[in-house]
């Protein structure tokens, strides 16, 4: 999973949301949490709910939810001044009161009533100093309203909602000279990095930008490449520059920090500097907090084999307060599972608060959208609740889910529903066991991809590291979990046995034929209707990826495309997930299928001739001559009966 910028969110749909003395605050009364200025050497920094992994934001109803957005900001931030710029659309079907309240950490910023009629608004809250507490700012946004003119109250009549915008932005003003340290860039840089490689092919500066793709997420755009420097004079600091230098001698990898227009800007150097990059986005980071870090290797930690703690996975299992119904949410990858382990069982510890009536709440388990199961929580203490994975539910990208619902009581209209707490216990895990059928999928290479990747680019396909780490970057950062060592190999025979690998060329590297091989002639790539999809030189633009095996080790075989390599982003990343070959373009992934079972798309060589292209091409006519010999046989069968029939009628009388 990717660990440079992350969010942990706290959803609680309540059934009510308590109704509060409030002052609105308009648009024009937020002139004073104005945009930041920019005073001597300083920098704007934004961050958006949409660079923390929020694609379309999130939404309230039903007059009441409370969310907790934890932007990542260092406690020693060189912090100038900053704003919060809250963007939300919403609406109702009828007339009633809403609010929505906005708290940084304990602190009250903000309390706006939402006119009646709807529409789009925009918030502007100052950040302090002081606000800055954790690594994080954590900004609640509260959401409340009632039917003032009644006394019984249905929220589901208000057909309320309010939306807030991904594009929701916290801006902070650094001090640009003061983030002098490797730790301090790596923690404050923006999500999009630019790696600057050396003028000159060297396969350690490739291994460090493979590492760079897999640690900064290439697969989702983050991370871009080139030899050239970038331009710095911008105030808005929107692209961290990482500028790498391969030596002959000397440490393994040393970082430093220089400024360069007025921004900060990594430069690493040594023989191999994959090691800084892991070292400041590993829980060895800090270390990196001085003006110069010199790092000789790194070590990675164990894993058990047999369980995988929620809490390892950076689970938000806070206790949440509940009147309807909140749902806790744990995403996992299979890189996060140890080689050749799936998850075969899901073990929770969970609790819920009784009502004064003596009712708990109800849990209900889904991963991947796949309803494991549900129980009661009615003890009012810990209870564990154990739940089945059938196979085939686990992909690459996997959501456990856990759905607590309450029973709202009725008849009370003079008091609103009160909310109870509810809480997954640290305790809960994944059981694991042992991966049925092989590595025959992409998601479960990735899984071999843990103990170290094998780079090699063909150096007969004429291309530099900077024409070619637009493929491999977006490969390697969908296959290569983060943690995995970059092993560069200067030659196909250096591929060792033990360690999965991926190969850049024209041609198989593999022992045997894969689905598709580039070396036999004209190629079509057909659906399964037989109608064209890819042939001749709309193939030759397209991008192929293959699992093969080489000395008895999976890997991946790249041949890239003569057309543009994939153009990815947030919104549209790069994924290999199910299957074992896929076609690229430059809008990623075109299709993926697996040559096992029932394949999506068939390959054709026309060039080539064997039996099943001439059964194929012959089919009808060898069908009818079936048809023909078959009927000649039954007849001649019936005539034999026939023939039989009288011989014997003739010799009885």
């Amino acid at each position: 999973m990717k660990h440079v910028l992350f969010a942990t969110v706290s959803l609680c749909i309540l059934a009510f949301g308590a109704q509060a003395q409030t002052t609105s605050l308009t648009q024009n009364e937020g002139a004073a949490a104005a945009a930041p200025s920019r005073m001597g050497n300083t920098l704007i920094r934004n961050t958006s709910l949409r660079d923390l992994g929020f694609r379309d934001g999130f939404a309230f109803s039903r007059l009441s939810g409370e969310a907790t957005v934890y932007f990542p900001v260092l406690d020693e931030a060189p912090m100038r001044d900053g704003f919060l710029s809250l963007d939300f659309e919403h609406g109702a079907t009828n007339g009633v009161e809403r609010f929505l309240q906005v708290r940084i950490g304990e602190r009250i910023a903000a309390s706006v009533g939402l006119p009646e009629e709807g529409g789009r608004l925009s918030v502007p809250v100052s950040i302090r100093p002081d606000d800055l507490r954790g690594g994080f700012v954590a900004v609640t946004l509260s959401y409340s309203g009632g039917f003032s003119e009644f006394v019984c109250i249905d929220e589901r009549a208000s057909g309320d909602f309010i939306q807030i915008s991904p594009d929701s932005t916290l801006s902070l003003t650094l001090a640009a000279d003061e983030i002098d340290t490797p730790w301090e860039f790596n923690e404050l840089r923006p999500a999009q990095i630019y790696v600057q490689m050396p003028q000159s092919d060297q396969m350690a500066g490739l291994a460090a930008a493979v590492r760079a793709a897999t640690l900064f997420g290439a697969e989702q755009g983050g991370v871009r490449f080139g030899t050239e420097p970038v331009d710095t004079s911008s105030y808005v600091w929107e692209t961290g520059v990482i500028a790498l230098d391969v030596t002959t001698s000397g440490t393994a990898s040393e970082m430093e920090v220089v400024q360069e227009g007025g921004k900060p800007v990594l430069h690493l150097r040594g023989t191999d500097p994959q090691i800084g990059l892991w070292q400041i986005s590993s829980d060895w980071a800090e270390l990196a907090d001085a003006p110069t870090s010199v790092t000789g290797a790194i070590s990675g930690g164990a894993f058990d084999a047999d369980a995988l703690a929620l809490t390892d996975l950076g689970a938000d299992l806070q206790a949440r307060l509940v009147a309807s119904s909140t749902q806790f949410q744990v995403p996992f990858q299979s890189s996060d599972l140890p080689v050749g382990k799936t998850v075969s069982e899901v073990d929770l510890i969970l609790a819920a608060g009784l009502d004064p009536s003596g009712a708990g709440a109800t849990a209900t388990v889904y991963l991947n959208d796949t309803l494991l199961g549900s129980r009661p929580l009615a003890k009012g203490e810990p209870e564990r609740v154990k739940l089945s994975v059938p196979s085939g539910v686990v992909g690459r990208d996997n959501a456990l889910r856990v759905l607590i619902q309450r029973q709202v009581s009725s008849g009370a209209c003079r008091e609103m529903p009160q909310s109870y707490p509810a809480q997954v216990l640290p305790g809960s895990k994944l059981i694991l066991s042992e991966a049925t059928g092989g590595t025959d999928q992409f998601y479960q290479l990735r899984q071999e991809f843990e103990s170290g990747a094998q780079i090699f680019v063909d150096p007969d396909m004429g291309l530099s590291h900077s024409d070619v780490l637009p493929w491999l970057g977006n490969v390697a950062g969908t296959m290569v979990p983060d943690q995995a060592p970059i092993i560069p190999r200067n030659a196909l025979t250096d591929i060792e046995a033990g360690t999965p690998f991926i190969i850049l060329s024209d041609t198989n590297p593999g022992d045997g034929d894969p689905l598709i091989t580039v070396d036999g002639g004209r190629i079509e790539i057909r659906d399964r209707a037989g109608n064209v999809m890819f042939d001749g030189e709309a193939l030759d633009r397209l991008g192929i990826v293959q699992i093969v095996t080489r000395n008895g080790v999976h890997g991946l075989w790249v041949r890239p495309g003569s057309g543009p390599a994939p153009v990815t982003s947030a919104q549209t990343p790069f994924v290999l997930d199910r299957g074992d070959v896929a076609l690229i373009a430059e809008e990623g992934v075109i299709v993926a299928t697996s040559t096992n079972g029932s394949p999506l798309i068939e390959v054709v060589y026309p060039d080539r001739t064997n039996l099943k292209q001439i059964l194929d091409q012959y089919r009808p006519w060898i069908v009818g001559g079936l048809w023909l010999a078959l009927t000649l046989i039954v007849l001649a069968a019936f005539q034999r009966i026939y023939r039989r029939r009288r011989s014997s009628s003739s010799t009885d009388t």
